[in-house]
């Protein structure tokens, strides 16, 4: 009976532990679902100009724009134009450049438009009274200094020459004729500044199947300017079924200055679907379930030595 008793009370913790593992495996892609949901404490993530930290940035030009990240919603209605406001460019002698326009360009983020200033050095200030839709402040003043030693990049944003598409990239590579997962991303690059008709330039951009049908799981990283002038958006697609598929870009599309894109792009591509990820999961289950009735083989084994 004691036996007994030390066998059931091994099994029992044995099966304990079964299920925890596979409570943790099911649970694994719902990981920090709810990070984030911490402090409110406000932050500026980072100022960027294309990729590049403001801070770290070497090559700067005279229609750079800056792109402003922070950690909660500060471009709500009611504080919108309070925080722009507080965001300005000095030059050397501290005195505000006023040619600088700052713009809303998604709920946590502001761009800096320099539009054309003069080679020089500058400071980048946001006051610390700039605060969230909740009324959290950034409690200190931030000043990050840059310098401005290039053109513009030969006019590419301005003139009435009609906005120009530059490029669509799966992957780094060329979406025409691409093979693609059935979840994935593609950076969209244009000629010149997109940030002022955003929200807009969005709905003229979609992921279309062979019957016509507009993909519905597409979302879009706010615009964003690169060294070379050019704006470029990433969107992110998911849950694509295998099939040809069409990325159309509108005719209006339109960049900062107003001038559109003209006539409409069609890109087309290829979707085949991974089905590794289900796979995966499937087999890290089964390999526990062995792994627990392998513990309980070599217990017994041991057990009537």
């Amino acid at each position: 009976m004691k036996n007994t008793s030390r066998i059931l009370s091994i099994l029992l913790a044995l099966l304990m532990v079964f299920s925890i593992s596979v409570t943790a495996l099911a649970a694994g892609g719902n990981g920090g679902g709810n990070g984030g949901s911490g402090s409110s404490q406000l932050t500026l993530v980072s100022a960027t100009i294309g990729d590049t930290p403001l801070a770290e940035a070497t090559e700067i030009r005279s229609n750079a724009e800056i792109l402003l990240t922070f950690s909660e919603n500060v471009t709500d209605d009611s504080v919108l134009a309070f925080n722009i406001a507080k965001v300005n460019v000095k030059d050397s002698g501290n005195q505000n450049v006023s040619s600088v326009t700052v713009a809303k360009s998604g709920t946590k983020k502001l761009t800096v438009s320099l539009n054309g200033v003069e080679k020089a050095a500058y400071t980048l200030t946001i006051g610390k009274e700039f605060k969230d839709v909740n009324g959290n402040t950034l409690g200190t003043k931030v000043e990050i200094p840059f310098t401005v030693n290039k053109g513009d990049g030969s006019g590419s944003g301005g003139g009435s020459n009609p906005l120009n598409f530059v490029s669509a990239k799966a992957n780094g590579n060329d979406l025409e004729g691409a093979v693609l997962p059935a979840s994935g991303k593609i950076t969209i690059t244009f000629d010149r500044g997109m940030t002022e008709h955003q929200d807009d330039n969005f709905a003229q951009i979609g992921i279309y199947n062979a019957d016509g049908q507009k993909a519905a799981d597409v979302e879009f990283a706010d615009f964003t300017k690169d060294d070379d002038g050019n704006s470029y958006t990433v969107l992110s697609y998911s849950g694509l079924s295998d099939g040809a598929y069409t990325l159309k870009l509108g005719k209006d599309l339109k960049a900062n200055n107003g001038n559109t894109l003209g006539k409409a792009v069609t890109i087309s591509f290829t979707v085949k679907g991974d089905e590794g990820g289900n796979t995966n999961a499937f087999m890290k289950i089964l390999k526990t379930i062995l792994n627990f009735f392998k513990q309980i083989i070599e217990f017994f084994k041991s057990f009537f030595k």
